[in-house]
């Protein structure tokens, strides 16, 4: 696939390299609870090679990394930075395999696996130098959380003693499930940021060059064969013997996920062909995405899917449009 690069001017060239060293300098200078923004990363770094080519594209990324480096070396932000690192490789994955004109699948797949890659990578070094794997202290810094949330409500008194024993038991009863699906959830991170990373990124370059890499999103799919997958998990899950159970409930949450990822494709699929006016989208997102129930509604409606292809995609008369 060939893709036709765009030469920047002079204030998008700092534009660009602001906005890489911004997105690894943020989370450092504002705490945890902006961590979320290094996920922005892989998308930022795509976009870019993939507009303006692998010359100009990686010099914006290069002097951006140099220039939140120089900031995290004077601030002490070096463990921000490191962790910035390994979101870079999806995002070059990514744009390599668009070049190449590979499917979405291996697209995904690629992507996938560099940036869980760059992430054991960093754990395996680091590890070198702790007492314990970071694997472990991830864990035990999750429990300790959970602890001092107990201790604190117990102590402050803002909640009646019947609630602060209902938090502890639920507490107590996560610790025991949060080691067992640990592996899925982290997974789960990963294809939540390469999922966004594909679709952010595919509008945005449409939107700006008229044409994306792939078909909208509201056309995605996923491969037939998947749903075995998700058999094989609930089979797991029924029988009585470890460690089947753990791998059936970790197979579980990861394709739960993917199928939800449809879901949300078929959701928007009709809110385009139905016109529904932006702000009622916008309530039916908040609904979806925030409701305990809405992840649950998106995942069934992706497997239901798979059997009655409800957008009507593998019809004759929309065979031109995937």
């Amino acid at each position: 696939m060939s893709v036709d690069v765009e030469k920047p001017d002079k204030v998008k060239f700092y534009h660009h390299i602001l906005l890489v060293s911004g997105i690894i300098l943020l989370p450092g200078f504002l705490g945890a609870m902006f961590g979320w923004v290094h996920g922005l990363l892989p998308l930022v770094v795509f976009y870019l090679l993939h507009r303006y080519g692998k010359n100009a594209g990686g010099k914006y990324i290069l002097l951006g990394c140099l220039l939140a480096g120089g900031a995290c070396l004077v601030f002490q932000l070096v463990e921000q930075l490191l962790f910035s690192l390994t979101m870079l490789p999806a995002g070059y994955i990514l744009a390599d395999s668009v070049k190449k004109g590979e499917s979405k699948y291996l697209s995904g797949i690629k992507t996938a696996a560099a940036l869980a890659g760059s992430w054991i990578l960093l754990s395996t070094i680091l590890a070198t130098g702790l007492e314990h794997h970071p694997y472990s202290l991830l864990l035990t810094s999750i429990n300790q959380g959970m602890d001092e949330a107990v201790t604190y409500y117990r102590v402050n008194g803002s909640l009646p003693e019947e609630t602060v024993h209902l938090l502890e038991t639920t507490f107590q009863e996560m610790k025991i499930l949060l080691p067992r699906v640990m592996p899925a959830l982290l997974v789960c991170i990963v294809l939540m940021i390469v999922w966004f990373t594909m679709v952010a990124g595919n509008q945005l370059i449409s939107r700006k060059t008229g044409a994306g890499p792939w078909t909208e999103y509201r056309f995605w799919t996923l491969p037939d064969k998947l749903i075995w997958a998700l058999i094989l998990s609930a089979i797991l899950i029924m029988l009585p013997m470890e460690p089947g159970r753990t791998v059936g409930l970790n197979l579980l949450l990861i394709t739960g996920l993917l199928y939800c990822f449809q879901g949300i494709a078929i959701v928007l699929f009709y809110l385009y062909k139905w016109s529904v006016p932006h702000f009622l989208r916008a309530i039916i997102y908040v609904v979806l995405f925030f409701q305990s129930f809405g992840a649950i509604f998106l995942a069934i409606l992706g497997v239901v899917d798979i059997w009655f292809d409800l957008r009507r995609l593998h019809s004759a008369e929309n065979e031109t449009d995937i």
